[in-house]
């Protein structure tokens, strides 16, 4: 089905393996004419931030699966265990992750990415739990996985 998007002046989008930019200074209309991955700039993470919080980490892997059609894809039993490893540092975000683990498993990746930016933006709210912090052993935290 053909998604239409509005790219506002100097925004970007991702979509079917390339970064697209609006060099206008007027919104652009498009229309997405194949089963494309479609990414607007606010759902956009790129590598180096993926190491900034345990959220961004778990976002990231999401977004990696939704780009390139994760379903039933190796790394996706993988994913799911660190989401999971997730839960256990954040007991609060619990309900999301059982969210993002269902949408995942029913081959939604869009829709776990978009509870997953909703996770990331919680994330920032909150203070890391103890066993997060710097003082913790490596094994405490997601970045080590």
């Amino acid at each position: 089905m053909p998604l239409k998007i509005r790219v506002k002046p100097e925004g970007k989008i991702f979509a079917g393996g390339a970064v697209l930019k609006n060099v206008g200074n007027r919104p652009a209309d498009l229309l997405i004419l194949s089963d494309s991955p479609v990414l607007r700039e606010g759902y956009m993470m790129n590598v180096e931030r993926r190491g900034e919080s345990d959220a961004s980490n778990v976002y990231f892997l999401l977004q990696v699966i939704y780009l390139f059609k994760g379903k039933g894809q190796p790394l996706d039993h993988l994913v799911i265990e660190t989401i999971k490893n997730f839960s256990k540092l954040y007991p609060s975000f619990a309900a999301d992750i059982d969210q993002i683990i269902a949408h995942l498993e029913a081959g939604e990746a869009f829709k776990a990415l978009k509870v997953g930016h909703k996770l990331l933006a919680e994330q920032e709210k909150v203070e890391p739990p103890a066993l997060a912090q710097p003082a913790a052993t490596p094994e405490a935290s997601l970045s080590s996985i």
